[in-house]
């Protein structure tokens, strides 16, 4: 089923690009008959379309070929890795079984050990025990003793600590009224120095303003005079660039590429258009009179001005008669 839907696909896809290169070929026929096209870029067209179609005749038969090759590889591989699979199931099975009888053997051991020790360390830890309980009891006796030493040493500690914060609470009394006083003192001092000084800033800036206003009132008509001569000039330009940008093209276009020329940016160029939608590139030459020209063909109507000077390589694309001259950026 998965076979019937690829060749219905691709049979579908074949007969698109026939209709395709079929409209392709109708509008170079009229281009030729337009003079837009000359017989010998229209010849060099459909000679790159040929080879084009018998290349990807070519890459299609080796894809089926490959594909064939490597369902059969797959095949083979699946056979040997299931064999393979199978004698190693089998070994492992046997190394578990041994394994397995190993490991009960020497678990048998380890609980017999296990019990002989653990019927030592109990003896051991009821000796043990024993022993602390007694060094306890003797600690119990000496803690008693400090703890009763430390508290009356606490509460002498405590009463020297009362009488001196008492006599400090006093002097830090005396000594708070006085620095109250002196700072009243000061702080009256600086507010009236700060007053006289707001009031003679604000005189200053009121004196300031005033000539500030007046030289406004003076300059203002001219501002505006050149601000709206600037914001007309901007408008008009504005409106042409937009126009430019916005025109549509379908069919046959010559884009004429302005020297200095890198091939470089050519070739990259070409890549940029082949990717636009609807657009097809149909043939890149030149000749010394008229220079390096792409020829492209629009298949719907499209801002091929605004889609040109989004593209990376391109310094600057504008109309020239039927064609669009195009400046690329330097490398």
């Amino acid at each position: 089923m998965e076979a019937k839907e690829k060749a219905k696909r691709e049979a579908e896809e074949a007969r698109k690009a026939k209709e395709k290169d079929k409209k392709e070929a109708e509008r170079i026929k009229e281009a030729v008959k337009e003079g837009r096209l000359t017989q010998e870029e229209a010849d060099k067209i459909k000679k790159r379309w040929e080879e084009e179609a018998k290349e990807k005749a070519k890459r299609e038969a080796e894809e089926a070929m490959r594909v064939k090759e490597a369902e059969e590889a797959k095949e083979r591989a699946k056979q040997e890795a299931e064999e393979a699979r199978k004698a190693k199931e089998a070994e492992a099975r046997a190394k578990r079984e041994a394994e397995e009888k190993a490991k009960t053997e020497a678990e048998e051991a380890r609980k017999t050990k296990e019990a002989e020790a653990r019927a030592k360390r109990e003896a051991e830890e009821k000796a043990k025990r024993k022993a602390e309980e007694a060094k306890k009891a003797k600690e119990a006796e000496a803690r008693a003793k400090r703890e009763a030493e430390e508290k009356a040493k606490r509460e002498a500690e405590e009463a020297r600590k009362a009488k001196e914060a008492e006599a400090r609470a006093k002097r830090e009394a005396q000594e708070k009224a006085k620095r109250e006083a002196e700072e009243a003192k000061e702080r009256a001092k600086k507010e009236a120095e700060e007053k006289a000084k707001r009031e003679a800033e604000e005189a200053r800036k009121a004196k300031e303003a005033e000539a500030r206003a007046k030289r406004e009132a003076q300059e203002k008509p001219r501002r505006e005079a050149e601000k709206e001569a600037k914001e007309r000039a901007k408008r008009e330009a504005g409106e042409d660039e937009e126009a430019m940008r916005a025109e549509l093209y379908e069919g046959i276009v010559k884009l004429t590429i302005m020297s200095p020329i890198d091939l470089g940016q050519i070739r990259n160029l070409e890549e940029h258009l082949r990717q636009v939608q609807d657009l097809r590139l149909l043939l890149t030459g030149g000749s010394v009179d008229e220079g390096t020209q792409i020829i492209v063909s629009a298949g719907k109507p499209i801002p091929l001005i605004d889609v040109l000077r989004r593209m990376p390589p391109i310094a600057q694309a504008v109309k020239k008669g039927k064609d669009i001259q195009v400046t690329l950026k330097a490398e």
